[in-house]
């Protein structure tokens, strides 16, 4: 991706628009786009799971116990269309300390739910770039 910063992926270039099938009758494989509806659940989906999976992966990793807790920022690097010029619009904005993170069962948690019960600031519409609305403040749960 030529221009996008390291570690960046541009919003329109994650492919939730097509689906493939096979079509036994014809021995052949269809493709048909997937209705805007979904396309912007998977979207969002994708997000809260990028969030919920990049905090157990750093208390993850952190073997020594060292971090005690991390503010995090998901965000799309897009070009804002006021200005013409680059942007991050952020889509989750959570905190997190290591003792509650830790007591969640992650193979059984909704992403989205967990990200709520953290406190976390939340994309109204994350496929179409609405920014999540940090002007309450993040909370840190139980606070």
């Amino acid at each position: 991706m030529v221009g996008a910063p390291a570690g960046s992926v541009p919003h329109q270039a994650v492919g939730l628009g097509d689906v493939s099938s096979l079509v036994k009758t014809k021995d052949e494989i269809a493709s048909s786009s997937l209705p805007v509806r979904e396309q912007k659940e998977r979207y969002a989906n994708a997000v809260w799971q990028v969030a919920v999976r990049s905090l157990h992966e750093v208390f993850e990793a952190d073997r020594a116990g060292k971090i005690h807790s991390i503010a995090l920022t998901v965000g799309v690097n897009t070009i804002d269309p006021a200005t013409g010029r680059p942007a991050t619009v952020p889509l989750a904005v959570v905190a997190a300390d290591r003792e509650t993170f830790n007591g969640f069962d992650l193979a059984r948690v909704v992403p989205k739910s967990t990200l709520q019960h953290l406190g976390a600031a939340l994309s109204r519409s994350p496929f179409d770039l609405v920014a999540a609305d940090t002007s309450r403040g993040i909370r840190v749960r139980g606070q």
